[in-house]
């Protein structure tokens, strides 16, 4: 009975081990002539929002691209929509750690960039779905489009400045943006960390 009980856990052991996916390994001669097999730690993928919304995309890909900053892809993670009041927030791009509490408290280096454009309304209903275009005159102004660089700050003129809303909730505001003035542009799909800004006075 013990050697048939031993039979079955040994065949077990050996049937999960069958079904397990086989890691990726690294054999590496030694000068004494054996060799070292080492199996890397799993790493995620860059960028993934693992939690993020059916509406919204699960990584950015939203690039900045001007003379001074060059062409800048900004993560997910750098992506953010600091809400002022109901009808008016800021999104903010960089390449860098932002604080959302203090937009202008960050010292660039000389790689550092960041992009941001405010949207609001100008019937003070809240910011939600819909589409920004700054050659429409309506309801939905879109404003404040700049690039910032320790060379530089360029405004974003004219009117080819679009940028779409899928999903606005208290986790993230997703959509798609297509700012461009032919000597800046900041363009893609976003998933935003959303903010609610707070007065310290």
């Amino acid at each position: 009975m013990k050697k048939f009980l031993a039979l079955s856990m040994l065949t077990a052991l050996v049937l999960v081990g069958c079904n397990k996916a086989a890691a990726p390994t690294t054999t590496t001669p030694a000068t004494d002539g054996t060799t070292t097999t080492t199996t890397p730690a799993p790493k995620a993928e860059d960028g993934i929002v693992a939690d993020a919304p059916k509406e919204c995309p699960n990584k950015s890909s939203v690039v900045v691209k001007s003379e001074e900053t060059g062409t800048v892809n900004v993560a997910a993670a750098n992506s953010w929509y600091v809400e002022q009041t109901p009808d008016s927030g800021t999104f903010y791009f960089t390449n860098y750690t932002f604080d959302p509490q203090s937009a202008w408290g960050h010292t660039y280096t000389d790689t550092d960039a960041m992009a941001y454009f405010s949207v609001g309304t100008t019937d003070k209903k809240a910011v939600a779905n819909g589409s920004w275009d700054a050659a429409k005159k309506d309801t939905h102004k879109l404003s404040d489009t700049n690039i910032s660089s320790k060379k530089a700050s360029r405004g974003l003129i004219g009117d080819k400045k679009k940028v779409e809303i899928t999903y606005f909730g208290s986790d993230y505001v997703c959509g798609d943006v297509a700012i461009d003035d032919g000597y800046g542009s900041i363009t893609g799909k976003f998933i935003a960390k959303y903010h609610k800004w707070t007065s310290s006075l």
